[in-house]
């Protein structure tokens, strides 16, 4: 191994850290990659696993991915992308377009978080980054049960070393300076020029570093398995959902999806949530279902930090950790940013950058 290599040690196998891995590999000569995984597989929020009751791929959560994602575009061919977005609206059973009447629900979807409660600064950034709404900036490609293969499998090629069910429990200190990385199934030391990046979500972080969690919000998940595929009005994929019990469906043949988002103060068990969400779709489909079939419905709890001002304000204002030669990744960590897959790649972006200052 050359002299001048410098070990960067990842932590968290998600969007943020496979991406730091891939701009380390880009922008750093000689650089060696090892990436600690406190599971046993990639992707943090984002990916897709076999569910054995459906024979088919499930993602653990519905992405989308808009034209204005530069980054992620890169992910999704010509042919992939849906350009006809429609909304049903439940309270009328009316189906209608444009996406600037239906601002409030996009950005409510796009953070996580009610569109009155959103920082101003939050709903600006989002207004930079997809203006002027042009044709293929508003462009969608929503998560067909493929996140790993679409995503992950990709990333997952750049590091030099995947360290799997390896939960970081500590980083040793001497004299002031990061010596030792205390992981759950082994201990590494580390060098004075190597470097650590922290990709890990906001409650795992906190808990690392002694810190307070920020706010969260929690996302439902409901996907329905049917015997044959799944038609909607105007053979639409895509569709928002004002006044109703869900936010989003999204359809790719035998399976449907139903995003929910900002559901803390979602009650009801999610069997009955899923048997309510698809009496509403018998309206919307015309039809009048003699049973459910086969669901799963997932919540996650801390899907993602709340986007509001006062946690807003609470965002690291860089990605320095305070900790000598260790940085701090992750959409959550991007101040003024919404929290999203793109953001993730900017918060790698930023981390890269300043272990090399």
């Amino acid at each position: 191994m050359a002299k001048n290599t410098v070990t960067y040690y990842i932590i968290g196998g998600g969007v943020a850290g496979l991406f730091c891995a891939k701009i380390i590999k880009q922008k750093v000569k000689n650089a060696k990659v090892v990436l600690c995984e406190a599971k046993s597989y990639l992707g943090g929020r984002s990916y897709s696993y076999y569910d054995e009751g459906f024979k088919c791929n499930l993602d653990n959560g519905t992405h989308v991915i808009i034209g204005a994602n530069k980054e992620l575009k890169k992910f999704v061919s010509d042919d992939e992308w849906e350009s006809d977005i429609r909304f049903w609206d439940v309270s009328t059973n009316e189906i209608c377009s444009g996406y600037t009447k239906n601002i409030s629900h996009l950005f409510k979807s796009a953070c996580n978080t009610m569109y009155e409660n959103i920082a101003p600064v939050i709903k600006k950034k989002i207004l930079s980054l997809t203006f002027p709404w042009t044709r293929n900036k508003t462009k969608i490609y929503f998560s067909k049960q493929n996140l790993s293969q679409k995503i992950i499998n990709n990333l997952a090629s750049y590091p030099d070393e995947i360290l799997y069910a390896s939960k970081l429990n500590k980083i040793e200190c001497q004299f002031g300076c990061p010596a030792q990385l205390i992981l759950s199934n082994r201990q590494i030391e580390l060098a004075p020029d190597d470097k650590v990046i922290l990709a890990l979500d906001n409650v795992a972080y906190a808990k690392l570093m002694g810190e307070p969690t920020l706010p969260c919000n929690s996302i439902i998940n409901i996907f329905y398995h049917t015997s044959e595929p799944i038609y909607l009005p105007n053979g639409a994929r895509v569709l928002g959902v004002l006044n109703g019990l869900s936010d989003w469906v999204f359809v790719n043949d035998n399976v449907l999806s139903v995003t929910i988002s900002a559901a803390n103060k979602q009650e009801t068990s999610l069997p009955e949530l899923a048997r309510m969400v698809w009496q509403e779709l018998d309206l919307l489909r015309g039809v009048n279902s003699a049973f459910v079939p086969p669901f799963r419905a997932f919540k996650h709890k801390y899907a993602t930090i709340m986007q509001d001002e006062y946690t807003n304000s609470l965002r690291p204002d860089s990605a320095l950790s305070g900790l000598p030669n260790v940085y701090v990744a992750g959409d959550w960590t991007m101040k003024n940013y919404p929290c999203c897959l793109e953001t993730a790649y900017l918060s790698a972006l930023r981390a890269v950058k300043a272990t090399l200052k």
